[in-house]
């Protein structure tokens, strides 16, 4: 490898590690971070596809709830615990995923 391609592969690595970094996903550690990182999540999905996305955290949260239920866990707390366990660390694409249906396409 030349000087140039370790430039050039060097500046596309960086670039990268920084398009990574900027995509908000879900903190479940606790109600406030949910809340805080949902919003922050949502004010990154195009207009388009918000309530795509709000209807794919409704359909998983029906989901884990009524899991719960099954194994007969009826607390609030213990429910909201399961709920963002399984959306923890995710992006809006990765919620979409989730509940089945596509991922967000870029505009070009």
């Amino acid at each position: 490898m030349n000087l140039k391609n370790i430039i050039a592969f060097f500046s596309a690595t960086v670039l990268l590690i920084g398009l990574i970094g900027c995509t908000p996903t879900i903190d479940g550690s606790s109600e406030e971070a949910f809340d805080s990182s949902y919003e922050k999540v949502m004010k990154e999905v195009p207009e388009k596809d918000k309530l795509r996305v709000k209807a794919a955290f409704a359909k998983i949260t029906a989901k884990k709830t009524l899991e719960a239920a099954s194994e007969g866990i009826f607390s609030k707390k213990e429910i909201e615990k399961k709920i963002y366990a399984v959306m923890n660390g995710k992006t809006a694409n990765d919620i979409l995923k989730l509940a089945g249906q596509s991922e967000i396409k870029e505009e070009k």
